[in-house]
């Protein structure tokens, strides 16, 4: 459960003034994982820090920090602010690109999400790609505020506006070309979407553009369905330019029984040299209640030098 803490001072914001609201919550895991060759423990944990407000004008604003603790040796934290109202919603900091905003990932599979089965194994080329986990859309832009492609770059902070006008919804996202003074690749995205019932589906475009070199260049369609108590999702990526990814599709499955939810995907990529590989992964989750639930799942692929993942363990929310 989340706690609410009242700030003690007022913020000022434009010509209005209003108290700010400030929740402190998280997320932890504690479990083991096989690596394909051996089992070993694994813990990680997680607490945010969320602040909002609203001016007189009825405008929303806030901005979220989040700090990582995966063990004593390594540790990492994200953020981002942001303002919105009838004209939707503008965030920036670490922030994903535009059709990542609308279209997310396909279902998360273990409590670590077992990306060493993932797609950046497919070859040395696409493995510039940040690292894509086994269940993860190979979006070219927008990892959270830093580069996709030549991960070495980070441009942070980056902007990202979403809107929903009725059935339709929109994104839009960029970088600023810069790492420090630095020069470095520029990134810009759109998506939209559109929802009609149980359905939706969507369209991006990215673009990648670098300090030498042409662009590289990716367009994507997606589609989510619901049937009762199972979704959908699936896609189609299509790479061009300088983009590592010559294509990529994937479909994958969420499926809720009582406290139980099971959860599967196929994921395909080929980058542009002609390497390609598909991971796949099932996993399931059982709640416990009270923020807590056991989860574990396995994932593999054909892809040459890597290993069957899996993992059990506890994973918590507060």
């Amino acid at each position: 459960m989340k706690k609410v803490l009242f700030a003690t001072t007022a913020l000022v914001f434009s010509a209005g003034i209003a108290a700010a609201e400030v929740s402190v919550g998280g997320d932890g895991r504690m479990g083991v994982v096989y690596n394909g060759s051996d089992w070993n423990f694994s813990s990680r944990i997680r607490v945010s820090f969320t602040a909002s407000g609203t001016t007189d004008g009825g405008l929303e604003f806030g901005g979220s920090v989040r700090a990582d603790q995966a063990s004593k040796a390594t540790s990492g934290t994200a953020a981002s602010v942001y303002i919105s109202g009838a004209f939707g919603k503008l965030s920036m900091g670490d922030v994903v690109g535009a059709p990542e905003a609308l279209f997310g990932d396909l279902p998360e599979v273990g409590y670590t999400d077992l990306d060493g089965a993932g797609l950046s194994n497919i070859s040395t080329a696409f493995g510039d790609r940040n690292n894509v986990g086994a269940n993860e859309i190979p979006y070219l832009t927008g990892d959270n505020g830093g580069m996709v492609v030549d991960s070495t770059d980070n441009s942070g902070p980056n902007l990202l506006y979403t809107g929903t006008f009725g059935a339709f919804s929109v994104a839009a996202s960029m970088s600023d070309g810069k790492a420090g003074s630095t020069s470095v690749n520029q990134e810009y995205a759109v998506a939209g979407a559109y929802t009609f019932g149980n359905y939706t589906v969507g369209l991006g475009y990215e673009i990648v553009d670098p300090t030498t070199g042409s662009n590289a260049k990716q367009a994507m369609i997606s589609g989510v369905a619901q049937f009762g108590n199972t979704s959908v999702k699936a896609y189609y990526a299509d790479g061009s330019g300088s983009n590592t990814l010559d294509k990529g599709y994937g479909i994958g499955a969420t499926s809720v029984f009582g406290a139980t939810s099971v959860m599967a995907y196929v994921n395909y990529a080929k980058d542009s040299d002609g390497a390609e590989g598909t991971a796949y992964g099932l996993g399931a989750a059982y709640d416990l209640g009270g923020g807590a639930s056991i989860v574990g799942g396995v994932a593999d692929s054909d892809i040459d030098g890597t290993d069957t993942q899996a993992d059990l363990g506890v994973k918590f929310s507060f």
